[in-house]
């Protein structure tokens, strides 16, 4: 009797570790949507007001082994703030690696689709991402732009569905619109939070090069168009002397 309640037990530990979603003893363990090397953030916003870059440093080397793998394109400009204590620099870099965080989180996610619980802590991760973004866009002004990513992040966990336990409560899942609001959340994130070195360089547009339009008023009464209408007439003057005499010839 003891051996085949023990026997009994075995089968039950053994299906509900190959059922439950894996999520379940993730969520056990602290914050499941927590990112830290989003919470470092925090961190650096705090030692950068207080000028002590010794600090930002510390918090960069206990993540480079991060930005090595999947962050290569904003370390450039990270290392440069570094050196020239440029803490802007810094932390729109550091943004724009939460932001890549994100994509990265998002994508796996797509990859793990069919696996249910991991899938969802991909999400909970990406979505735990940004939540450090979001007071930036608030400062900016952006409250519908941050709406509308948190109903992103919400159709997409419907999205997800539910196996259920033991097929309980189990729910479809909607792999389109898994995808559709998942794709919606990276074309937005993407332009708000840019690596700064790919930034497009409009360097050119000196004082200078603009001074040409100084001189430009709302209806183009500017000596500039004087000069060129008198140009044009010169021109088409000596096209006309210049066709007469091959005429001749």
């Amino acid at each position: 009797m003891l051996k085949r309640s023990i026997f009994y037990i075995l089968i039950i530990i053994f299906i509900l570790n190959h059922i439950l979603p894996r999520s379940a003893y993730a969520y056990s363990y602290g914050n499941p949507g927590e990112e830290p090397m989003a919470e470092a953030y925090k961190e650096l916003e705090k030692y950068v007001e207080n000028d002590d870059w010794q600090s930002v440093k510390t918090v960069y080397e206990t993540y480079k082994k991060e930005f090595d793998l999947y962050f290569t394109n904003t370390q450039p400009d990270i290392e440069q703030a570094l050196e020239k204590k440029d803490a802007d620099l810094l932390l729109k870099s550091w943004q724009a690696a939460m932001r890549l965080n994100i994509e990265r989180r998002l994508h796996f996610a797509q990859e793990q689709f069919d696996d249910y619980g991991q899938a969802k802590l991909l999400l909970a991760k990406a979505r735990g991402t940004f939540t450090v973004l979001e007071p930036i866009l608030l400062e900016q002004g952006k409250e519908d732009v941050v709406n509308d990513i948190y109903a992103d992040f919400d159709v997409a966990l419907e999205a997800l569905g539910n196996p259920g336990l033991f097929g309980i409560g189990s729910k479809e899942s909607d792999r389109e619109t898994f995808d559709e609001r998942v794709n919606e959340i990276i074309e937005t994130l993407r332009p708000l939070f840019p690596i700064v070195s790919e930034m497009d360089d409009d360097r050119h547009l000196t004082e200078e090069n603009l001074d040409f339009l100084k001189g430009f008023g709302e209806k183009g009464s500017s000596t500039f168009w004087v000069y060129f209408t008198g140009i044009l007439a010169l021109v088409f003057i000596g096209l006309i002397v210049w066709n007469k005499r091959r005429q001749k010839s």
